[in-house]
């Protein structure tokens, strides 16, 4: 079933990724992507997206997208794994090599809107706060988990399905819950 996904949305994709000026070089996209690049976005080599609810034993209740605005990059690392995700850049998110992103995760680096209740009647598309976020090499993030901005997030570390990470994890730890929290340090690691 996975096969006929990729090579029924194949041209499909290529279209999208080559129109969006996506930097690419090779990947296997199992269902139809949403691509919205104003800015940098690249995918490294091996990466492999499930983009549809039955690309993906676990499920995922959409397809993977990615928004990217004007002067914010987007770079995913090689060997990577991402499951029904959405992904909205108004900076900058790095994903570096061997990181798997579960199913229906979000990854966010703004707050979409300003805090300021004024300014959201007048202006509700300006003046909100953007930071960058970092997902460093080998790290895992588990299904329906949202990724805040200004969070790095650290080599090796797993992130329990269903979190809200709204601060740094450090390298080789177990984190999870709303909001994420240190569970245990990985054994063998740091």
């Amino acid at each position: 079933m996975k096969r006929i996904f990729h090579y029924l949305y194949w041209p499909l994709n290529v279209l999208l990724l080559t129109m969006n000026r996506v930097v690419y070089k090779d990947f296997r996209i199992f269902g139809l992507i949403t691509v919205k690049n104003q800015g940098k976005l690249s995918l490294g080599h091996n990466v492999r997206i499930n983009s549809s609810r039955y690309a993906n034993v676990i499920g995922g209740d959409t397809r993977t997208s990615f928004v990217v605005k004007k002067g914010a990059t987007l770079q995913i690392g090689d060997n990577i794994s991402i499951s029904n995700a959405a992904f909205y850049c108004n900076s900058s998110i790095i994903i570096e090599d061997h990181v798997m992103i579960g199913g229906s995760c979000k990854v966010w680096d703004s707050d979409f809107h300003p805090l300021d209740p004024e300014l959201r009647k007048t202006n509700p598309r300006d003046n909100f706060l953007t930071r960058p976020i970092h997902i460093k090499e080998s790290a895992f993030i588990g299904g329906c988990s949202i990724i805040l901005k200004g969070v790095t997030i650290g080599k090796n570390s797993i992130i329990g399905a269903g979190s809200v990470v709204s601060r740094n994890v450090p390298d080789n730890e177990i984190w999870a819950g709303n909001p994420a929290m240190f569970i245990k340090k990985l054994n063998g690691y740091g």
